[in-house]
């Protein structure tokens, strides 16, 4: 895998551990964010430079975090991606919240907490920014791909729905995508994937428990926030299919391997 940017990760001293133990310093800075956030819901609404200010705070180190505004949304929702340089290498992330008049709303607490821990968790997984980075170099990432994470994987099913009708459509539709190309690279889509859906999990994840926590404080939350989206999506499901699919490839390779070697 290509080096990553000290940029778009965080040291040894943070990340060291297992994948849970990764997760728990995730929440942990988004705990001690949430806390000083909270001054909005007394303030009603504070300046995109004030969060700027609050949010350099509370990275452990310094990283390339550009804090954007975005305007003119019709809902409350933010978002996170990748910057790249000019030759295409990671550089840095953005977080991008939803502002009116370079005000951010106290309604867009919650959105911040869920696209921090997007940026959280990939400075924690350097792993998976290594892959993308990858992809995104050798040009794997396109509109065949987007359609298939997006309206494959990332789908909201709905409550009532048939998880085995779901999750053989699921298998299906991924291997037409998977379809013509090498089993190396069936293996790095499925990866990358994994990982992708898993940070959406995880996201997901936070933005119900610190829904929970203003609710208990008595502030007024969106119902959309209270969601419990691990249902709708299937997260476990499909990413237990993900691996599944990922052993099967990764044993079909090595079974070639040992064929050639004998």
């Amino acid at each position: 895998m290509l080096k990553v940017s000290p940029d778009v990760k965080f040291s040894y001293n943070y990340i060291k551990g297992s994948a849970s133990d990764r997760k728990k310093i995730v929440s942990l800075l988004n705990e001690k964010l949430f806390d000083d956030l909270k001054l909005m819901h007394a303030d009603s609404k504070i300046s995109i430079n004030e969060f700027k200010s609050i949010y350099k705070r509370h990275l452990p180190e310094k990283k390339k975090i550009e804090i954007k505004s975005l305007k003119e949304l019709k809902d409350f929702c933010g978002a996170s991606a990748y910057l790249y340089d000019s030759r295409n290498y990671i550089s840095g992330m953005t977080l991008e919240i939803p502002t009116k008049r370079s005000k951010i709303s106290k309604d867009s607490l919650v959105t911040i907490i869920h696209e921090n821990t997007h940026v959280l968790d990939t400075l924690s997984n350097p792993k998976h920014t290594a892959l993308t980075q990858k992809l995104y170099r050798e040009g794997k990432y396109d509109t065949k791909r987007d359609n298939w994470f997006i309206n494959v994987l990332y789908n909201n099913e709905g409550l009532n729905a048939d998880k085995k009708i779901v999750l053989d459509n699921v298998n299906e539709r991924t291997l037409n995508f998977l379809k013509g190309k090498s089993n190396s690279d069936k293996i790095l889509h499925l990866q990358d994937a994994r990982y992708e859906l898993e940070q959406e999990q995880h996201a997901y994840s936070e933005q119900l428990k610190y829904a929970k926590k203003l609710k208990d404080m008595g502030e007024e939350v969106s119902e959309k926030d209270l969601v419990d989206y691990e249902p709708l999506y299937m997260f476990s499901e499909k990413l237990k299919l993900l691996k599944e699919m990922t052993f099967k490839f990764i044993s079909e390779e090595r079974n070639k391997i040992a064929k050639k070697i004998k």
